[in-house]
């Protein structure tokens, strides 16, 4: 943040850089100046990492001086799996060339497209030329404090093309994106077509959105009914998920009686085709370096620390991309880890419960103290961005996590029957209909309470 909000010059922060280092290691004995003097070497470095980020190579999109509306041809290859909706398809776009005036100029960096119409058959990897406006992001909506340019920075995204129905769109060729993300998008359409086979179509929507991260399909209703209860987090692909996506790995490779380290060796690459599937997001890169890391201390027999475990993942995403430190997603990740793992315990002990205290009673109060120690952690970040105080959410989320888990582990059941055993598949698809219906109901319930939510500023 100081890199991006300050007019220091480079290498100012780079003489303050080494200034810090150099007294670091004079001070290394004396262990209070040291520590801060190589903090705040440490944040001389961040702000060198993004300031240099920010520094775009020439030929790249983001550096054209381009008059908003001005129409462009850009040929390029589809770098997502493409979301389309009633009104548009959307998708990233790797741009290759600009072309004008029947030149072809070199280009780099990545657009969203927006193309207007009937739903298109584009797949990741295709190879186009589109025709259509160009234009920066812009905010919508003035009831948060969520910016849409800044969120699409941090993608690397700094222009939108609109393709209007009547525009030319010209295709050069398929398969031109990485292999492994081929096919990852490809099983991740083999499991979205068995939620829409054996599952009501509302349970098909919602189901793909908490296990594969497709959220175009869910009803208003229903992303209404979790963010008043303050457990969006739920339906979006974020640490929980990935955890429940670890245990049922675990789970399954135990059953097939593997043993016991190469369940972990096997558990690591998978978590990584599940985190391309559902499009490598910031919430499923930190979840699944972070799970790769304790997986990893297990594989060599050490304990993990689960602080130094996300300390390890932040390093490397902002390694990266030091613009994510400036994502909502990254930030709630990141704060509700840490405040479950620092404040969690804290709240446990003073509930004095007793290690020989009933079995269901501890696991009541661990539920309560995690639920507790993550509301209090991202309350403030929820409050600043979206302007909402969700008092259930703490007794939300006892009742619904639980419910949730039991349906994205049916999930995966439902698909590793259709795909082994579809005999079997109609009867675990009516069990996961029926829990989804008690979900819906109950979350409905709770969010209809007198104060369960209310917005501050509207």
């Amino acid at each position: 943040m100081a890199g991006s909000f300050t007019n220091i010059h480079f290498w100012a922060w780079l003489v303050l850089s080494a200034a810090w280092f150099l007294t670091a290691f004079l001070y290394r004995n004396k262990k209070a100046v040291f520590f801060w003097a190589f903090l705040l070497f440490c944040l001389c470095l961040g702000v060198l990492h993004i300031r240099n980020y920010n520094l775009l190579p020439p030929g790249h999109i983001g550096s054209l001086k381009i008059k908003a509306g001005r129409d462009a041809r850009i040929q390029g290859i589809v770098d997502n799996d493409p979301v389309s909706s009633r009104r548009k398809t959307s998708f990233y776009f790797k741009a290759k060339k600009l072309i004008a005036a029947d030149k072809a100029y070199p280009i780099s960096g990545e657009l969203l497209v927006n193309v207007f119409g009937p739903a298109r058959d584009f797949h990741y990897g295709d190879e186009l030329i589109l025709e259509g406006s160009l234009h920066r992001p812009f905010n919508f909506g003035a009831n948060t404090n969520f910016s849409y340019p800044d969120y699409l920075k941090s993608q690397g995204i700094y222009y939108i093309l609109e393709v209007g129905k009547a525009r030319e769109i010209v295709f050069l060729g398929r398969d031109k994106g990485n292999l492994l993300n081929f096919l990852a998008f490809k099983f991740k359409h083999r499991l979205e077509g068995i939620f829409e086979k054996y599952l009501w179509p509302l349970n098909s929507a919602v189901l793909s959105a908490i296990t594969l991260g497709e959220r175009q399909g869910l009803p208003r209703q229903i992303r209404d009914d979790f963010a008043r209860t303050g457990t969006a987090h739920i339906i979006a692909i974020s640490g929980f998920n990935v955890g429940i996506v670890v245990f049922v790995v675990l789970f399954l490779l135990k059953a097939l009686r593997i043993k016991r380290k190469c369940r972990y060796f096997l558990a690591i690459p998978i978590l990584f085709i599940h985190m391309c599937a559902v499009g490598a997001q910031a919430s499923v890169i930190r979840a699944t370096l972070m799970a790769t890391v304790v997986l990893t201390g297990y594989l060599l027999e050490r304990d993990a620390d689960i602080i130094n475990s996300l300390s390890l993942a932040a390093l490397i995403i902002l390694g990266y991309n030091p613009r994510q430190v400036f994502d909502i997603g990254f930030q709630l990740s990141f704060v509700s880890v840490a405040g479950i793992v620092s404040l969690s315990p804290r709240i446990i002990g003073w509930s004095k419960l007793k290690p020989k205290s009933n079995v269901g009673l501890r696991f009541l109060a661990n539920s309560f103290a995690v639920s507790l120690a993550a509301w209090i952690s991202t309350f403030w970040l929820v409050l600043y961005y979206f302007r909402i105080i969700t008092p259930i959410t703490v007794l939300a989320n006892l009742i619904i996590v639980p419910l949730v888990s039991l349906v994205i582990i049916l999930g995966f059941t439902l698909c590793l029957s259709a795909l082994i055993c579809p005999a079997i598949a109609v009867p675990i698809a009516l069990t996961t209909d029926f829990s989804m219906f008690w979900l819906f109901k109950i979350t409905h319930q709770l969010g209809a309470l007198p104060f369960a939510s209310f917005y501050i500023g509207r």
